[in-house]
């Protein structure tokens, strides 16, 4: 298997071992692990079928591609087992943190500044996170460069799954729900992006906040770009990827924290990166462009 997959069948593991052996409560358990199981499975077939036919773009695609897509069930299946190491929602604490560090509560300032033209381009920044997580490895393998997506995906992923299991170390409500009644009004105003977030919303989990995993994945890809494609585009979604990490805050999703935590792990697994595809990522070198990778 390639590293992106041993990255995804060990978080499986890691996971399913939680949720078996784990303290706290845990809903539908067997169902989790059956799904667990069918994502090993999954990631398995699509790794075979690489082997089989490794100049195939359609399969690479697909057997790349194969743990974003598992997202969509690992996920929103964090919800059932976010309480499964602390058995209760600890944003008292963070609060209390923020307020000892801060002077108060940063979702409260941002709050002060809402209006609807600033709400939905923070909503509509927000949903640019989807950028990061599927175009540039899609964009790579059909420009035939199926390592530097796999590079991309590994190092994407290894902050997605560090996130996962954040969100069951330090397990939040979020502010909308911990800080509901101090917020000006009950939900922010906007126009078309607002309601497509709010809708999108109503299935997010509870308990997956930190650390934020859209700014991570923003973070994380943003490095990636640097890595594997280049500097001018590193410096084209800075912007953006900082647009990101506000709008979390001033959307209510998340607090500052959980912002400076997904920055925090998207920086550690850029570190991480090399260690698990150490055949990979050091026959990179550097350029005036960004990183080049090393013929033979």
């Amino acid at each position: 298997m390639r590293p992106l997959e041993r990255l995804t069948a060990g978080y499986l593991a890691v996971a399913a071992g939680l949720v078996a052996l784990g303290p706290g409560p845990v809903r539908g358990r067997a169902a989790l692990l059956t799904g667990f199981l069918g994502c090993l499975v999954l990631v398995l077939a699509c790794a075979a079928l690489a082997r089989h036919r490794p100049k195939s773009r359609p399969v690479a695609c697909v057997s790349l591609c194969c743990p974003l897509v598992l997202t969509l069930f690992l996920y929103p299946a964090v919800g059932r087992y976010a309480l499964v190491l602390r058995g209760r929602f600890v944003d008292d604490d963070v609060n209390a943190w923020e307020r000892r560090l801060f002077g108060g509560h940063p979702n409260l300032v941002l709050d002060g500044f809402a209006s609807p033209p600033l709400t939905e381009f923070m909503m509509a920044s927000y949903f640019s996170f989807y950028l990061f997580a599927a175009l540039p490895p899609l964009w790579l393998i059909f420009r035939d460069r199926t390592e530097d997506a796999a590079d991309y995906l590994l190092l994407q992923m290894s902050a997605v799954y560090l996130c996962y299991l954040g969100f069951l170390l330090v397990p939040l409500r979020g502010p909308v729900a911990a800080l509901g009644d101090a917020f000006s009004s009950t939900s922010l105003a906007g126009y078309v992006m607002t309601d497509v977030q709010a809708l999108i919303m109503v299935h997010d989990p509870v308990g997956a906040c930190f650390p934020s995993a859209h700014v991570a994945t923003a973070w994380a890809g943003l490095l990636a770009m640097r890595r594997i494609i280049s500097v001018k585009a590193f410096h084209a979604f800075l912007p953006l990827v900082l647009c990101v990490t506000v709008s979390v805050v001033y959307n209510r999703y998340h607090y500052l924290s959980d912002a400076l935590a997904g920055m925090a792990v998207a920086f550690f697994s850029a570190a991480l990166a090399p260690r698990l595809a150490p055949r990979s990522f050091p026959s990179y070198r550097s350029s005036p462009r960004g990183y080049l990778r090393q013929m033979p």
